[in-house]
């Protein structure tokens, strides 16, 4: 069973790599940029390393198949991102587990602080301001053939508006989990932001398209009443170079978490940190990812909740 899922992932990895872009040198090349920011706490906690991981309903973001190792049939989960330049984030998933098979569905929506409106440059004042937000809804379904594989694919329809125009577009999202139980590992794979170019003010924009590739490794032996996880993830955007995110996390007694993660390929993040408590069903996650470039720090706040 294994030998066969590890066929799988290798054809989904290279059907990935005959997606038509050009891969080099395509910087700011695409619309939509806030797909690229991370879903949950948790995962910005470990830098990012997400999709081998990811074990709720923010699965709907990083990884669809990874909505399978959701441990209970309802999963609640929100985030409130006070990111960068008075600019902020929210969003909301929610996976439904029957059989074999897992439902779930997104939404997201980044928006901005005030921003001057000039009719002319340069200008000691602005003559008004206006607002920027971008928004996506989506729905996720995944399926378990066995226990050691899991496949799994999003569809979102997204929106954008910039003071007086908007875009609206669709894409798509695919994603695979490998589970080997005897080794605590997990290998997972995604394909993102597959869809048609964007249309915003007449103008036609590629959507970032991302390659990703990760491993969560987490071994069974305890270590002072806990456990620990590794996660290990390569990205690559077509508007960008390559991304190497890695996660560390040792929950205490299923109770607490402490976290520390390092990205390198990253324009302006690097170094990020990151706590979580556990009580019953429900779950709270904090992090702090600064950025580089005096462009200030993001605090990052998830709730959870499973039953």
């Amino acid at each position: 069973m294994i030998k066969s899922a590890a066929i799988i992932s290798t054809i989904i990895l290279l059907l990935a790599s005959t997606v038509p872009a050009e891969i080099n040198g395509n910087a700011g090349s695409t619309a939509l940029s806030f797909l690229k920011i991370g879903a949950g706490a948790r995962a910005a906690g470990m830098a990012d390393a997400g999709i081998a991981v990811v074990a709720d309903a923010s699965a709907c973001y990083w990884n669809p198949a990874r909505l399978t190792a959701i441990p209970t049939k309802h999963s609640l989960h929100f985030q409130h991102n006070q990111w960068i330049a008075e600019t902020s984030v929210d969003e909301i998933y929610y996976a439904y587990s029957f059989g074999r098979h897992r439902l779930g569905a997104a939404a997201r929506m980044l928006s901005t602080g005030d921003i001057p409106l000039r009719d002319e440059l340069p200008a000691q004042d602005p003559i008004a301001q206006y607002q920027a937000y971008d928004l996506f809804a989506g729905l996720s379904y995944a399926f378990s053939p066995i226990p050691e594989l899991a496949l799994g694919i999003s569809y979102r329809r997204l929106c954008e508006k910039i003071y007086l125009n908007t875009g609206y577009g669709y894409n798509l999202q695919a994603g695979i989990n490998i589970r080997i139980k005897e080794l605590g590992l997990d290998l997972g794979g995604t394909i993102d932001n597959l869809g048609p170019r964007f249309k915003l003010d007449k103008e036609l924009y590629k959507q970032p398209t991302t390659f990703k590739a990760g491993a969560g490794f987490s071994p069974d032996k305890r270590l002072f009443n806990g456990r620990g996880l590794l996660a290990l993830d390569a990205v690559k955007s077509i508007d960008a170079g390559w991304q190497v995110r890695t996660g560390l996390e040792y929950i205490w007694r299923d109770q607490a978490a402490l976290r520390l993660g390092y990205k390198t390929g990253h324009s302006s993040e690097s170094f990020s940190a990151g706590l979580g408590l556990k009580w019953r069903g429900y779950s709270f996650d904090y992090a702090f990812v600064p950025h580089d470039y005096d462009l200030g720090t993001s605090h990052r706040f998830s709730l959870g909740l499973g039953f």
